[in-house]
């Protein structure tokens, strides 16, 4: 880091920080912008700076990574229509699961409850 430039200063800002963790890198897909070591993070990474440089809020920046990039840039994107499945999806399998079981549960029970009237 060359402190001379006025946006390594601002990389150790928690506001900068906090933006980075809320992204992802979209080429490592499974690091956040602060963790990752890609080229394409280190552009990020910059281009956030030089917004927080430039006076722009949080939600514009933000707003322009998710211009860019889509949704998928943010760790925890809002629901939409083109993401609702994979909101809803798990909570529909985890409900088909609990079936599924019971199901099965009970048939076992009724088939090794002996038939009433034996002794």
């Amino acid at each position: 880091m060359n402190m001379s430039d006025p946006r390594d200063a601002v990389m150790l800002e928690p506001r900068f920080k906090n933006l980075a963790q809320e992204m992802r890198c979209v080429v490592c897909q499974n690091q956040s912008l602060a963790e990752s070591s890609s080229g394409l993070a280190n552009d990020l990474r910059t281009q956030i700076a030089d917004q927080i440089l430039a006076g722009k809020s949080d939600a514009e920046i933000t707003a322009y990574m998710v211009d860019r990039y889509g949704d998928f840039v943010l760790y925890n994107p809002p629901m939409n229509l083109t993401n609702a499945p994979l909101w809803i999806g798990p909570g529909v399998l985890f409900a088909v699961a609990v079936v599924v079981v019971w199901k099965i549960i009970r048939k076992h029970r009724d088939t090794s409850e002996p038939p009433e009237g034996s002794a």
